[in-house]
């Protein structure tokens, strides 16, 4: 879908080197819903994710977690892409 003129879509982590940054956001799906994170701090090989929202609905309470990249890779995190489209 298109927000301010870019169009979004999520990726599988496959490597977290190069497809991630500071204010990345993840997606986790859990169940039927799904989880997204601002990827807030990166350490070496500790990532800290911060949750913005469940299932849609904002986080009242802020959660925190620390994963590694193998974590990212064994759940199944995806990245948010945007990208200008082309018309």
């Amino acid at each position: 879908f298109f927000i301010n003129n870019y169009f979004t879509m999520w990726i599988t982590i496959n490597n977290c080197g190069k497809q991630l940054t500071i204010h990345s956001r993840l997606r986790e799906k859990v169940d039927a819903h799904y989880k997204i994170y601002d990827l807030n701090q990166i350490e070496f090989d500790q990532y800290h994710l911060e949750l913005l929202s469940t299932a849609d609905v904002p986080a009242t309470v802020k959660q925190h977690n620390v994963l590694t990249c193998e974590q990212l890779l064994t759940y199944h995190f995806e990245v948010e892409v945007k990208e200008i489209p082309v018309l």
